[in-house]
């Protein structure tokens, strides 16, 4: 009886350590992130924006058009590991959804950024487009396609 009253009390705090690691990151957008460098500051961040790698370059906009004219400072450098590129440069040149920790210190190659995202532990394809939501009158609510968020 005594041991397994030990076993759930490890199962528990196992269980209540991994969700408050999951809490600790904030969803934010990069507009956010950007107005508020401060605020962000070494903390796990997950937003949402378009992807560009390249050399010396690989940084993630608030949107597609930012990157097109050249706009910097509206992203952020993101900071992958040589094995990260290779597996995630398909996702260049599209919408993703990042998670990493927020250093408004670093803003990339010359200072071009609004700082960089680093220790990436998420990148994947975000592909929600309006035309996938829709209302939906009997449950009250609106409803995604959920094969229109892929995760690589």
């Amino acid at each position: 009886m005594k041991m397994t009253i030990n076993r759930l009390s490890i199962i528990f705090f196992m269980l209540t350590s991994s969700l408050a690691y999951a809490n600790d990151v904030q969803d934010v957008s990069l507009i956010q992130l950007i107005a508020n460098p401060d605020q962000f500051n070494g903390k796990d961040v997950r937003v949402i924006g378009f992807l560009h790698l390249e050399f010396e370059g690989d940084a993630v906009y608030s949107h597609r058009d930012d990157y097109e004219y050249s706009i910097h400072k509206n992203s952020v450098s993101i900071n992958l590991s040589e094995s990260q590129i290779g597996s995630w440069r398909k996702l260049s040149g599209g919408y993703v959804i990042v998670q990493g920790r927020f250093n408004s210190v670093d803003q990339g190659h010359f200072g071009a950024r609004s700082g960089s995202l680093q220790n990436i532990t998420r990148l994947g394809n975000w592909s929600v487009r309006r035309s996938q939501i829709k209302g939906s009158k009997q449950s009250g609510g609106i409803s995604i396609d959920k094969r229109a968020r892929t995760e690589q």
